[in-house]
């Protein structure tokens, strides 16, 4: 079982690394993502999760190796949905193009440090009060007839409250100064769009939080594995943004398709809690039933935007996605 300190260090040291290895080397230089390396990237990270699973499965023990695949692939999915608002706040700030890959490794970092938090304060919850988990699936299934059926939520980036704070207590440049956080206006300190962009992104990530962490828990309440699925999820998103921004008419009903999965989810949890021991294959079978559901899920979704085809009206706002946002200043 991965339960000692030493398992927690080595996966932890592992992911700073391989965060410094991204801010160093991956994204070192500010550059337009194209869609060749998004999708090398895409790749990478993906078989760095996949070695990690590896781990898991040998150190551990099977059922913590397939709960960690299936939170990963349920994590990963959910992810897709957050990339759109983050289409959405980068296009707000006309954030260049050129410095989208910095900003999304800002906006992993406080991905990962929300989650952690939520991670303990879920596992800390769920242990003293079991009964907890009925409130958590009920919010999972609350959350997905919301994506289902309330249509696209608008983001208002001028109307978080990070930002309305610095810009009444401090000057906010309308130019970017490259990647740094302060410039100077006539000599006086002043806070780049840059830097709101990134606060902006690690205040959302907050929200995506509180919708992702729950999900993880209705498949698995090892932290552990909640966790170490959670962080290399997080970890591939950045490539991922940028192969939705390219490919976004594959994306057309992904929406119902996460809304599935998020009320499958809040179902399975409440009730399993409802029902002690309650298994369809067995404990080992009923993990395997999870990720087939899940990846099911996934591609039938993504096989009928490519199946059915889009109005005009649909296609030229796929086109205006794919050309947004922000354009090298």
């Amino acid at each position: 079982m991965l339960e000692t300190f030493n398992h927690w260090l080595i996966f932890n040291v592992a992911l700073v690394v391989l965060l410094v290895f991204d801010l160093l080397i991956l994204t070192r230089k500010s550059h337009e993502v194209g869609m060749k390396e998004a999708a090398w990237l895409t790749v990478f990270w993906t078989l760095v999760a996949g070695v990690v699973g590896v781990w898991v499965y040998t150190a551990g023990n099977s059922q913590q190796g397939l709960e960690y695949v299936t939170g990963y692939v349920a994590e990963r999915a959910l992810s897709i949905d957050n990339l759109f608002v983050f289409i959405v706040i980068f296009g707000y700030f006309n954030l260049p193009r050129s410095y989208q890959a910095r900003g999304l490794l800002f906006g992993i970092v406080g991905a990962l440090l929300a989650r952690a938090v939520f991670i303990a304060v879920g596992v800390a919850v769920i242990t003293a009060f079991s009964w907890f988990l009925f409130i958590l699936g009920a919010f999972l299934i609350y959350t997905a007839y919301k994506l289902a059926f309330t249509g696209e939520q608008e983001v208002d980036p001028s109307k978080n409250i990070t930002v309305r704070l610095f810009r009444k207590f401090m000057p906010v440049s309308t130019e970017y100064d490259g990647t740094k956080f302060f410039t100077k206006i006539n000599g006086v300190r002043a806070v780049t769009p840059f830097l709101l962009v990134v606060l902006v992104l690690g205040t959302t990530d907050v929200v995506f939080a509180i919708d992702s962490i729950p999900t993880v828990f209705g498949i698995t309440n090892d932290p552990f594995v909640v966790w170490t699925s959670n962080a290399m999820a997080v970890l591939g998103m950045r490539p991922l943004f940028f192969l939705l921004v390219g490919m976004v008419k594959l994306f057309r009903y992904l929406q119902y398709g996460l809304a599935v999965i998020l009320g499958f989810v809040g179902l399975k949890m409440i009730v399993e809690e409802a029902f002690n021991d309650f298994e369809v294959f067995g404990e080992l079978g009923d993990i395997y039933l999870s990720l087939g559901i899940i990846i099911g899920i996934l591609a039938g979704s993504v096989l009928m935007s490519i199946l059915l085809p889009e109005s005009e009206e649909e296609k030229e706002g796929a086109q205006v996605i794919s050309e947004s946002p922000g354009s090298d200043q």
